[in-house]
């Protein structure tokens, strides 16, 4: 009678140990899709590493990625590893729903369950308008250059300058907003590499500590040091 309950409670704790630990799980739509293979990536100490991955052969246009997430990052959704077959979105615990084509994969992506991509979406939007004038003004310095026209140039690239600083102020007033997120360190170390070192101290000081410890409160403190 003993050995049968002992072997009932091993049986249990077996079963109980055995559950899988995966908190993080992404769905995924390609419209078109009739094969290739599909990588799940993400960055690791600069370099970027397959996280898992499903080949399609059968014109399967709806697959699933399920793993463990330690804290939210940004991941890559890529087809056949192409550069023109790319998506990144931050992953965090729970479902991820992405959707896309195969013809226009990168514009058609549609992203939901993921309340730091809906944050850093809100950013980039906003500091689109900032982008686009930015080209404005270089494409208007090269036709300035092009006719030797030294003062148009200097004055254009005064405004592009005074452009990007009204950027980077924008982009340090967000991510501060959000101290404690790790979209804010983010933020700062991949939409604002070319501010001053002094405008990411800022936002590292205004970090919550549980961000500063995180893996883009690590970066942050790396490239201001």
């Amino acid at each position: 009678m003993r050995k049968i309950i002992w072997i009932a409670l091993s049986a249990l704790v077996v079963s109980c140990g055995s559950k899988s630990k995966d908190n993080f799980t992404v769905k995924c739509q390609i419209l078109g899709l009739k094969k290739g293979t599909i990588y799940l990536e993400k960055f690791e100490d600069k370099k970027i590493v397959v996280v898992d991955s499903v080949n399609i052969t059968d014109a399967t246009e709806e697959f699933t990625f399920t793993n463990t997430i330690n804290e939210p990052e940004l991941y890559i959704i890529s087809l056949d590893k192409l550069n023109t077959k790319q998506i990144t979105f931050f992953g965090e615990e729970g479902t991820i729903h992405i959707e896309t084509s195969l013809n226009k994969f990168y514009i058609n992506r549609k992203i939901s369950g993921s309340s730091l991509q809906e944050i850093l979406d809100k950013h980039d939007e906003y500091a689109k308008k900032f982008n686009d004038i930015n080209l404005d003004l270089i494409k208007d310095k090269f036709e300035a250059l092009k006719y030797g026209d030294t003062k148009s140039v200097e004055e254009i690239e005064l405004k592009r300058l005074n452009n990007l600083k009204r950027l980077y102020l924008f982009s340090a007033n967000f991510a501060i907003a959000y101290n404690d997120k790790a979209i804010s360190p983010f933020i700062a170390c991949h939409r604002m590499e070319q501010a001053t070192p002094k405008l990411k101290q800022k936002i590292y000081e205004a970090l919550t500590p549980e961000i500063k410890h995180s893996k883009y409160g690590k970066q942050l403190k790396e490239l201001i040091q």
